[in-house]
């Protein structure tokens, strides 16, 4: 076997640009982002602020309804003050298309 070869990922990513929220703490502050594709447990997201792998994050898509817990398995720079983040999404709820809840009924 080759080791040189790329490895596959478990679940197929779909090419997909939609804006989210990246909350960094408890509080209300938080980073916008573009995701470049997604899967029901990853997302690749644009951003102008650098993160440290294995930093920890809650991602909620402005489209949708999903809310995860997030891990920042990648951070890469892409231009000046440009990152390319791979997330790795913890137990999401909800769904990147499906219409937002009421912030009321969200568990996050």
């Amino acid at each position: 076997m080759d080791s040189a070869s790329p490895r596959q990922r478990a679940e197929e990513r779909v090419q997909q640009r939609m804006f989210v929220r990246l909350y960094l703490s408890e509080g209300d502050d938080f980073h916008m982002g573009q995701t470049i594709d997604i899967s029901p447990h990853g997302a690749r997201v644009f951003t102008r602020r650098f993160l440290a792998p294995n930093q920890h994050l809650v991602l909620r898509s402005l489209r949708g309804n999903l809310t995860s817990y997030a891990r920042v398995a990648h951070c890469e720079a892409v231009a000046e003050n440009s990152y390319s983040l791979g997330l790795e999404l913890y137990n999401p709820i909800g769904d990147w298309e499906s219409a937002a809840l009421p912030s009321a009924h969200r568990k996050f």
